[in-house]
């Protein structure tokens, strides 16, 4: 019995040891943010991100509201989510994903990019493989899940959408040919079929019914 006393008591003592630790390092700026390592930003600066967590540098890493740090970082306009966790001794590290900008509207005050899920969420200069929506849609989810269902290499051919009305999509290549989708709806299949006819003679291609592609 007397063992076991002896490891029931080591182990008290060693819980209260970690307890007295625990309290110095929340109390006393003990381990201090000394530099910030923030990696996923490529149109974000990282001066930006550094600010937007909120954490000055010489601050208490241990007392660091890691949530709210990266609430502030998500709420950046391309960052679509964000983790903040402390890196021992005095790191704080910052980890974004970005929006992809799929299409762009041109607008009186600028060039309004728009993600994946049809969100606009920045004036901005659009990337080179973003497609220009023309039209006046009411929403842009739908549009932005046709465009994002087709393969790289087959969207930097897509210069720009027209979209007079939520069913009328019609795709214009950059050198002249137009696909009409249609509805954004069976969007892979549309993408499946629009890959195969860009490849044969034609200069207007229907895959609305991608069952039943036609072209003149």
């Amino acid at each position: 019995m007397m063992p076991r006393k002896k490891i029931l008591l080591g182990v008290a003592g060693v819980l209260a040891l970690l307890a007295v630790i625990v309290g110095l390092l929340w109390v006393l700026p003990v381990l201090r943010v000394s530099e910030y390592a923030v990696t996923g930003n490529v149109h974000t600066p990282e001066e930006q991100v550094i600010e937007a967590t909120g954490v000055a540098e010489g601050e208490n890493l241990a007392r660091v509201d890691a949530g709210r740090a990266a609430r502030g970082v998500a709420d950046l306009p391309w960052v679509h989510s964000a983790t903040v966790t402390r890196g021992w001794p005095g790191t704080l590290e910052v980890a974004i994903t970005e929006r992809r900008a799929v299409l762009y509207t041109r607008e009186d005050d600028g060039e309004h990019l728009i993600d994946e899920g049809g969100v606009p969420f920045i004036i901005a200069t659009p990337p080179e493989d973003a497609v220009e929506v023309t039209g006046e849609p009411e929403s842009f989810s739908g549009i932005a899940g046709a465009v994002a269902s087709l393969p790289d290499h087959i969207r930097a051919m897509v210069a720009s959408v027209d979209a007079p009305g939520p069913h009328e999509l019609t795709l214009h290549l950059h050198d002249g040919r137009t696909v009409y989708w249609g509805a954004p709806e069976n969007n892979h299949d549309k993408s499946v079929a629009m890959q195969t006819v860009i490849q044969r003679e034609g200069q207007h291609w229907n895959v609305s019914n991608p069952a039943m592609v036609t072209v003149r």
